[in-house]
């Protein structure tokens, strides 16, 4: 064992001088073309900038071409790995502005005054029970003001602001199990009442169960309803429940008029509410 670690050893050192002496000695145009070939493949990037020409000094004409033309290739793959970077970045803003556009757009057209506000945090154990948005009480929001999502080029409910800071506030969305909102149901205008549930879905409950009431039929906040503005978009129906033996009205599924989801920014209604209604604005420092 110890003979073959011998050999092995000097099989080392023997190449080892050899590769000293070929590196130190003169070598011929070949040998050195075939160096530089070496190391160009293995370290690209010894072969740019200044030095370059001490890399390839009488090397072959063709062979330094061939070189050069690598060179601008990789430039040329980098520009354009930059550009579509670039591409991709402006196609993003092209895309953002036209939705901000079209949303200014819209909320130009609502009854109601109010200002923009940016999602700023959003928790993934309450993705659908409230965020953050980026104005507080020094933009002059308050508690209880309406929330409005603008999707399919129409407002809709999101919910309502639930705690406001100097800076920031807290939205209770609609779809929060804690919050809820009467509603009147699309054509008859029966009022009823529509909850969340902690999902992407809402629910209305204690419709009458005489009462005809389809899936597809659209519900916006009633005039009865004192935190909301009536006539705000809420959401369709979407499917029906039979009513239940022990219960005297029926339920049903409702789908939100704004996917919280996909909300970006949000346009917030002043409501100047009664301040028994409102309650402190500034819970927490």
């Amino acid at each position: 064992m110890s003979r073959e670690k011998d050999a092995a050893n000097y099989a080392i050192v023997f190449f080892v001088a050899l590769s000293v002496i070929f590196l130190i000695s003169p070598a011929s145009k070949i040998a050195h073309t075939a160096r530089i070939a070496v190391s160009y493949s293995l370290y690209p990037s010894l072969h740019y900038g200044a030095r370059y020409s001490y890399f390839v000094r009488n090397v072959p004409a063709n062979f330094v071409a061939l070189l050069e033309t690598d060179q601008e290739n990789r430039g040329l793959k980098e520009k354009v790995r930059a550009l579509e970077m670039k591409l991709q970045e402006s196609a993003a803003m092209t895309s953002e502005n036209e939705r901000l556009a079209r949303e200014m757009r819209l909320s130009r057209m609502l009854p109601w005054a109010g200002s923009w506000a940016r999602i700023v945090n959003k928790t993934p154990a309450d993705w659908y029970g409230s965020f953050y948005i980026d104005k507080g009480s020094e933009h002059g929001i308050t508690v209880n003001d309406t929330v409005l999502g603008m999707q399919d080029d129409r407002a809709g409910l999101a919910g309502r602001v639930f705690e406001v800071y100097p800076k920031f506030s807290k939205v209770l969305l609609l779809t929060n199990s804690a919050a809820s909102a009467v509603c009147s149901i699309a054509p008859s205008g029966m009022q009823a009442l529509v909850e969340g549930k902690g999902t992407w879905l809402l629910k209305v409950n204690y419709v009458p169960e005489d009462a005809e009431m389809a899936e597809g039929a659209e519900i916006t906040t009633a005039p009865g309803g004192l935190l909301f503005p009536p006539g705000v978009y809420v959401g369709k129906v979407r499917k029906v429940y039979p009513r239940e033996s022990f219960m005297n009205f029926i339920t049903a599924d409702v789908a939100p008029a704004v996917n919280v989801n996909t909300l970006e920014e949000v346009f917030v209604l002043r409501r100047n509410l009664p301040r028994e209604l409102a309650g402190p604005q500034e819970p927490a420092k």
